[in-house]
C-alpha cells in the first residue's frame, strides 16, 4: 500500500482498491478505530472532461448522518486536487435526497444544475496564491537588502517591486494553465 494515497482521519481511513487504477477503482472507507469495520465507498469513476472528475461516495446505511460522508467526500476532494490538472469535483444526486446535498454544501459544493430527477454540484480548486507568497519573500528579502546597502526603504522598495512583478507572473501562468486544461476562461 501506497502510504501518499491512504487517507485519514481520527475516525475514518480511505484506501484505494487498485493502486494501479486510482480514478477507475473503489476506495474503501472504513473506520479508524477498531477492528477497522468497512462502512462505504468513493470512486472518481466517470467521464473526466477537461480537469473536471466525478466523485461519488456510498456509505452503508447505519453509517449515515454521522458526517462520514462529509468527511469522506472532503478527503476525496483534497487529494484530487493535489493533481495538477483537477481544478473542479463534481457530484450528482438525486433531486430530493436533502442529506446528501446537505454533505455536498458542507463540503464546499455548489448547486451547478439539474432536472426533476438528478442535480449536479461540484466545488472548484481555488484560484493560486504565488502573488502573496512571493510578496512575503520579497518583503523579507528586501528588508535585509536594504540593511545590507544601509537603505532599508530602498531595500523593501526593490523587494517588494520584483515580489510583485514575480507573484504576478506566477498567478498569470497558472491561470493560463487552468484556462488551457478546462477551456474555461474564468472560474465559476
Amino acid at each position: 500500500m501506497d502510504k501518499k494515497n491512504l487517507l485519514k482521519s481520527s475516525r475514518i481511513t480511505i484506501e484505494p482498491s487498485d493502486e494501479k487504477d486510482l480514478w477507475n477503482a473503489d476506495w474503501i472507507i472504513s473506520l479508524t478505530k477498531g477492528d477497522g469495520e468497512r462502512i462505504g465507498k468513493a470512486s472518481f469513476a466517470g467521464e473526466k472532461v477537461r480537469g473536471t472528475v466525478p466523485l461519488t461516495v456510498e456509505l452503508e446505511e447505519e453509517y449515515r448522518n454521522r458526517g462520514y460522508g462529509t468527511e469522506a467526500i472532503c478527503k476525496m476532494v483534497n487529494w484530487a486536487f493535489r493533481h495538477p490538472n483537477v481544478y473542479e469535483v463534481t457530484a450528482e444526486t438525486e433531486h430530493e435526497n436533502d442529506k446528501a446535498v446537505k454533505a455536498l454544501g458542507k463540503a464546499g459544493f455548489v448547486y451547478r444544475e439539474g432536472d426533476r430527477q438528478t442535480e449536479r454540484y461540484s466545488v472548484v480548486r481555488g484560484r493560486s496564491n504565488w502573488l502573496g507568497i512571493y510578496l512575503v519573500i520579497g518583503i523579507c528579502l528586501g528588508l535585509v537588502l536594504g540593511i545590507v546597502l544601509s537603505a532599508p526603504k530602498l531595500g523593501f522598495g526593490i523587494g517588494l517591486v520584483i515580489s510583485l512583478i514575480t507573484g504576478a507572473a506566477m498567478d498569470n501562468s497558472e491561470k493560463r494553465k487552468r484556462e488551457k486544461v478546462t477551456g474555461k476562461n474564468s472560474l465559476r
